[in-house]
């Protein structure tokens, strides 16, 4: 009897988190190339096996995040372990980052990325591709956050909260805190074990379960840690974290707490529906101080449509109760959205910081609607005498005959193979038909004159 056992099983490969010993590096342009052809990216297919590929692939996100982590270290953001309190990275955590002088400031910006991405990133296919490291990480949207001012009265930068509602599965073995993505990636038993068993006492982390709960967590327990009860607060929420954002403000209890903290809010490629929202207060702020940017070909930063949102389909879903404008038409996913309308995202959040009685300009977006046909041709409206109704009629019918006998000749010629006895009889016979008749006619025609030679 074939027995086989675990030690005979595939065992497998070994890479290590590290750029160079992956054999790639970062070029001048901040884009990670591989090192044996510095024209190529990064090279997913080793093999032909998805496992081997995939444990490569770990180990070179984990290191791009490991870049992508220290370079916001530089930009002087501190590192929170969550739920605050926890002493040993070993214990059930995850990290967020926030300005090293938050306390002081009178301004603060959270930024909630996708939930699907590694902390900081917004775009792998960007950070470790074409666009390079920092174009696909918050990095660049951070350096540009502390060139802005707080307010009109105060040019200090603002400070910066930087959520993390992507890494919420723990790993106890690598003691961080994973994607969901990334945890089925994680080294294994052997080659051939696939998939890993979800243990809510190990791979959850206490008050941070989901991203619903690391919405609320970070507003009602880190704010109010870690920043002044003056300080005002701008939100920006990417794809499913915007839904999460909208649907926790969305709530008058929560909204008597934070809502009047709250300074604007940019919602990026969600689908909340402010239609249907329950929270007076939350829908006028929305209204006044809140913005949406959708999937769109028009330029970025084209008016879609307004707060009541649009009349017609074509221009997808527009019911986000505020001002909504395109991304561009490169923003063809929502993981490029921020990466591409960051810019104008942020120019919007530092006019609403200067003007202190911002409210959004009144504007609505008139889509023309769709003529009915009425079977009517055009002038028909000018034929008011009976006269030119009857001309209209006679001309109707006399086209009507006309139709029925050509009708008529196409049924004999495909019937008996007759030839159409006047080239009257060949008008309005169909193209194809046509030329078979004259084909046959040409035929019959050689077929006589052989017959007279003979």
């Amino acid at each position: 009897m074939f027995r086989r056992r675990w030690s005979g099983l595939p065992a497998e490969p070994k890479f290590t988190p590290d750029l160079k010993k992956l054999d790639y590096f970062i070029n001048e342009e901040d884009e990670i190339r591989y090192l044996h052809n510095p024209d190529f990216y990064f090279k997913y297919f080793l093999t032909k096996n998805v496992r081997y590929n995939d444990c490569q692939r770990f180990a070179f996100n984990e290191a791009v995040k490991d870049i992508i982590d220290s370079r916001l270290e530089a930009e002087g953001l501190k590192e929170v372990l969550l739920p605050l309190g926890v002493t040993s990275k070993h214990e059930r955590h995850v990290k967020i980052r926030l300005s090293e002088d938050i306390s002081s400031k009178s301004r603060v910006v959270i930024i909630f990325g996708q939930s699907s991405q590694d902390f900081g990133i917004l775009a792998h296919r960007v950070a470790s591709g074409l666009g390079g490291l920092n174009k696909g990480s918050v990095v660049n949207m951070i350096k540009a956050l502390k060139q802005q001012k707080s307010s009109a009265t105060d040019d200090a930068a603002p400070g910066i909260i930087l959520g993390n509602p992507g890494n919420l599965w723990w790993w106890p073995e690598g003691k961080k805190a994973l994607s969901e993505f990334a945890r089925h990636q994680i080294p294994g038993s052997s080659l051939v074990h696939w998939g890993w068993y979800h243990d809510p006492e190990r791979n959850t982390i206490p008050e941070n379960v989901n991203q619903t709960e690391h919405v609320k967590y970070i507003f009602e327990k880190v704010v109010p840690q870690f920043v002044n009860d003056k300080a005002k607060i701008d939100v920006i929420a990417l794809g499913d974290m915007s839904d999460e954002v909208e649907q926790y403000l969305d709530n008058d209890d929560v909204w008597a707490k934070v809502g009047h903290r709250l300074n604007a809010l940019v919602v990026l490629g969600g689908f909340y529906d402010m239609r249907e929202a329950v929270c007076q207060g939350f829908k006028k702020f929305m209204d006044q101080r809140g913005r949406a940017y959708i999937m769109n070909q028009d330029p970025l930063d084209t008016l879609i449509a307004g707060p009541e949102g649009g009349s017609r389909a074509v221009t997808g879903y527009v019911g986000y109760g505020c001002p909504t404008y395109s991304v561009g038409p490169d923003a063809i996913m929502v993981e490029l959205i921020l990466v591409e309308a960051g810019s104008a995202v942020l120019k919007w959040l530092q006019e609403v910081a200067l003007d202190k009685d911002y409210v959004n300009p009144r504007v609505h977006i008139f889509f023309p609607e769709e003529e009915e046909d009425d079977g009517k041709w055009p002038g028909w409206d000018k034929m008011d005498d009976e006269s030119k109704v009857e001309e209209a009629k006679k001309e109707g019918d006399e086209e009507k005959d006309h139709e029925e006998e050509a009708k008529k000749v196409q049924v004999r010629i495909q019937r008996d193979g007759t030839q159409p006895s006047s080239k009257d009889e060949l008008e309005g016979i169909d193209e194809e038909l046509a030329r078979d008749i004259a084909k046959r006619g040409m035929m019959a025609d050689d077929n006589v004159n052989s017959e007279d030679e003979s």
